[in-house]
């Protein structure tokens, strides 16, 4: 009885471990709502940069983006500053 116990209790901490670990992953993958969005002028703006240079860059670099009500909107952290 008591060997049964122990292996369930052992079998639970394993599991309990498992889900440890991918809470961790979890917790560490970034959250698209918690970062900031900028429309393409604020982009231009704080890069300094032409129309023609941000089009090139977005393409290049493969920033993220969404659209809000007809607005496209950029991942600021997605962003390469080259």
């Amino acid at each position: 009885m008591n060997d049964e116990i122990l292996q369930k209790l052992n079998e639970l901490l394993k599991s309990h471990e498992e889900l440890k670990l991918m809470m961790e992953a979890l917790s560490n993958k970034p959250n698209l709502e918690d970062d900031t969005w900028l429309t393409k002028e604020m982009i231009m703006d704080k890069l300094c940069i032409t129309s023609r240079t941000f089009y090139r860059k977005r393409e290049r670099y493969n920033w993220v983006s969404k659209e809000v009500a007809g607005v496209r909107l950029y991942l600021e952290s997605s962003l390469e500053m080259r």
